[in-house]
């Protein structure tokens, strides 16, 4: 589980197909994947159809923080030999594949690390399909930048063979889904979490699962910086139009 968490794939924005609520008309206020899981148990599987965000809508890691609780947490993590490191994937519901961005932090416990302009980018700014999703994961390592660019290979060929990219195609090829669908890509987000995970685990000396955040496309959405406070560690996010 994330250090910092907000929202959930469960609250992803979608309704019911439209021959659906045509002969089920009271079901046609629910917007919410959770709404819809519960409300049509009896129907399924029902076709859903997936809101795209009125807007373009992006995101960028603006500035990290970890304070003296995270050595305390991580045991022998950020002594001052060691580098940090962060990889994190991003995805909606349109198709797109899980995109890939890293980054190289000397960073010290106690230390902000601000990036110039507005940060590193997670996701370019366009419409999204149902919801923005992303994941950052920190680690550190004293095994220097040819090992990093080897681990960065084996996690970028893994978020590509990964079931939720084959989910999300198929999502694309279908235009739509069900709750079935959606509770498929639920279970790969989790398995491309751990599969990355073993992956840096393998390769580094420690790891943690940092940040994991969803973003419905119904949701307003305007250009800014956000802060978001976990146990010994911060992150500041920037929404990007």
């Amino acid at each position: 589980m994330a250090l910092i968490q907000h929202g959930s794939l469960d609250n992803f924005s979608a309704t019911l197909a439209s021959p659906v609520v045509a002969t089920w008309p009271t079901l046609s206020g629910l917007r919410t994947l959770a709404n819809l899981r519960e409300s049509t148990r009896a129907i399924q599987p029902a076709p859903l159809a997936f809101d795209v965000s009125s807007t373009p809508r992006g995101l960028a890691i603006k500035s990290l923080k970890l304070t003296q609780g995270f050595e305390g947490f991580l045991g022998n993590l950020f002594n001052a030999t060691n580098e940090v490191y962060f990889l994190a994937w991003s995805w909606d519901l349109s198709g797109t594949r899980a995109n890939a961005s890293n980054c190289i932090l000397p960073l010290k416990v106690g230390q902000a690390r601000e990036f110039l302009g507005a940060g590193v980018l997670l996701f370019p700014a366009r419409q999204v399909t149902a919801g923005l999703a992303t994941r950052i994961m920190l680690w550190e390592s004293d095994q220097g930048a040819r090992d990093f660019g080897k681990v960065m290979s084996e996690v970028a060929a893994t978020i590509k063979s990964s079931e939720l990219s084959n989910l999300l195609s198929l999502v694309s090829l279908a235009t739509g889904g069900t709750i079935a669908t959606v509770n498929l890509i639920k279970d790969a987000a989790i398995e491309l979490a751990d599969a990355v995970g073993r992956i840096l685990q393998a390769n580094s000396d420690d790891y943690v699962d940092f940040y994991e955040g969803y973003y419905p496309a119904a949701d307003a959405w305007t250009s800014g910086d956000e802060q978001y406070q976990g146990y010994a560690s911060e992150i500041s996010l920037t929404r990007l139009v």
